[in-house]
């Protein structure tokens, strides 16, 4: 967010003033990355999302060591969205910026070329009460993992945002669910922290929820009902029933498996647990955010490959 911003909004840090940054500079209409969805204006190029307004601009960005050590690297001209208002975005009501890491021409890790080398690396904490930060590596600084990481292939598509990852299996309480290949094979399978909760598409996730259904009715829990469209809900979650809340495993080709415990599948609200992953009505499948805690995922994007392996990211 930018000065001025309409409304005023609560942020973590200061506003950006762009009259105090001597290196700031707008993108001009006849730039070249002022094309679709931007638009060229006579102030210069606006953006104009369902969220979000402002104008792209240009400035010096600092990479420094750490949260607060001293700075490693200067790169100019960094292209970035300057807003000026922003409606829908809810993170406890208090506003940072929105960090785009992917492989086209305008995310910051393409943008950093040689200093990034493709290569990224972050950790999602559990939130708590305390805050607690995750962590974010870029090139040199990405740590090397360790032998016992599970590793699988990157599928990147030209002129399409996001990684994609071929998905081959799904376990349940550690029991393989029969799902055909050609259903993974006609639905795509990407990771974004971006995206709250897990999305199954949907002939994926009938399955799941069947099987889910059945489970839980073993443990003596029933489902009932939620808000329209959203994930299942679960009455009667006794100590014994918590106590026996199925995980879940994500098969990936090349046998990578990226395991899920109850506590990212569950979240329990007195007697009733919501399960954190829907699928009703969507067509892909994204493993988002909540079950991304507490893994420690690197990218290597020359390499087409991603590995991930269990660390506590607080």
């Amino acid at each position: 967010m930018c000065e001025p911003c309409h409304p005023s909004l609560p942020q973590v840090g200061n506003l950006f003033s762009p009259s105090a940054s001597p290196t700031f500079h707008g993108v001009h209409n006849n730039d070249p990355v002022c094309t679709t969805p931007y638009r060229k204006t006579a102030h210069g190029c606006s953006f104009h999302f369902s969220s979000v307004t402002g104008y792209l601009s240009r400035d010096t960005f600092h990479l420094r060591t750490g949260r607060s050590g001293a700075i490693r690297e200067s790169i100019p001209r960094v292209v970035f969205g300057c807003a000026h208002s922003s409606t829908g975005f809810h993170n406890d009501n208090t506003l940072d910026g929105v960090l785009s890491l992917s492989h086209l021409p305008l995310s910051l890790l393409t943008q950093l070329g040689g200093h990034a080398s493709g290569r990224f690396s972050y950790c999602l904490p559990l939130p708590t009460v305390h805050n607690p930060h995750g962590s974010l590596f870029l090139g040199a600084n990405v740590p090397s993992p360790p032998p016992h990481a599970h590793t699988t292939n990157l599928v990147i598509r030209p002129g399409v945002s996001g990684y994609h990852l071929n998905l081959v299996g799904i376990t349940l309480g550690y029991k393989r669910l029969k799902i055909d290949k050609r259903v993974f094979d006609g639905h795509s399978c990407s990771i974004n922290p971006a995206e709250t909760i897990t999305h199954f598409a949907e002939p994926i996730y009938l399955v799941v929820e069947k099987a889910l259904v059945a489970r839980m009715k073993e443990l003596g829990s029933d489902p009932v009902k939620g808000p329209p469209g959203g994930p299942l809900w679960f009455d009667r979650m006794y100590k014994s029933v918590k106590e026996q809340l199925p995980n879940m495993a994500f098969h990936f080709e090349g046998g990578a498996e990226l395991w899920f415990t109850s506590d990212r599948l569950f979240e329990v609200h007195g007697m009733n647990a919501r399960f954190m992953v829907a699928g009703r009505g969507y067509r892909r499948t994204v493993i988002g955010a909540a079950q991304q805690v507490n893994t420690r995922f690197t990218f290597d994007v020359p390499r087409g490959k991603l590995s991930f392996v269990s660390e506590v990211c607080d």
